[in-house]
Parts: structure tokens; C-alpha cells; sequence
């Protein structure tokens, strides 16, 4: 699953990094996840939660308990740290993110990614009713989406 969201408020690196892992964990609790996988290129924000590296700034510890808090509450959980040029689609969903807080308009715009067909392909081969011209007679321009 991923997923891209804006900060309020101006963060460090680290604390933007720490952010997004919660929210991924919320969004994973609430639609009841129980085998996970974490892929993150922060080094420091993964160690810290392995337990690797101790929390040295006092700013990042609320985060590293509330990531323990909810860590506890699905069942398998595998964190793996990823080298960051590896990281390609999360860089596209953070330039995203700062583009839509950057934006002047007044309402948020909401920009949702589903990968799914809107009819299944079954439902696609319907025998052609009256009235409809078969494709042979309309003259289409195929676009790829």
C-alpha cells in the first residue's frame, strides 16, 4: 500500500520520516493488516525502532514511542531499511505531497490512485443490443491511460 500526505507544519527530515511511518501504521491498523512489511530509506528512523541506535534528541522520542505504540498492535511485522536511490515511488509521493501543500487554492485537492478495473472482464463481453454500432462501423482512437 502507499500513500502520500501533506504536513502542516514544518518538520525536520527525521521527523517527517518518523511521520509517515505512523500514519502508514495507522492506516494499516485500521484496515486490520496482520502481516506487514516496512520499506524505509531513513537509516537513523529504522535503527531507532530496531532498537539499533539510541534516540539522542529528546524531539524524536514521542515519535519513537508512539511508533512502538502501534507497532504492538499488528500481529507480524518485518521493517527493512532500503538504500534511498531504491526508493524511487516514495520520492514521487513526497514531491506530490509538497507540491499539493505548496498549492495556493482553497480547497485541498484530493488525488486518490486505484489500481483496480472498473469492470471486471466478463462484463465487458455482452452480446451487442439493438441499436448500438459494432465497432466496425465507429471509427475510435484508443488511448492508453
Amino acid at each position: 500500500m502507499r500513500f502520500s500526505f501533506s504536513l502542516t507544519e514544518p518538520r525536520t527530515n527525521n521527523e517527517a520520516e518518523y511521520e509517515a511511518l505512523i500514519v502508514g501504521l495507522e492506516i494499516a491498523i485500521d484496515v486490520k493488516i496482520q502481516n506487514l512489511q516496512i520499506f524505509n530509506d531513513s537509516q537513523l528512523v529504522i535503527n531507532q525502532v530496531l532498537g539499533i541506535y539510541k534516540i539522542s534528541k529528546v524531539e524524536l522520542a514521542h515519535y519513537h514511542r508512539r511508533t512502538l505504540e502501534l507497532l504492538k498492535q499488528v500481529p507480524n511485522v518485518k521493517i527493512v531499511q532500503i538504500p534511498r536511490g531504491q526508493n524511487a515511488k516514495a520520492d514521487c509521493l513526497a514531491k506530490l505531497a509538497k507540491e499539493m501543500a505548496n498549492s495556493n487554492e482553497e480547497k485541498p485537492i484530493f488525488i486518490g490512485v486505484y489500481n483496480r478495473r472498473v469492470l471486471e472482464p466478463a462484463l465487458l463481453q455482452f452480446p451487442r443490443a439493438e441499436g448500438i454500432p459494432d465497432s466496425s462501423q465507429q471509427d475510435e482512437t484508443l488511448v492508453d491511460p
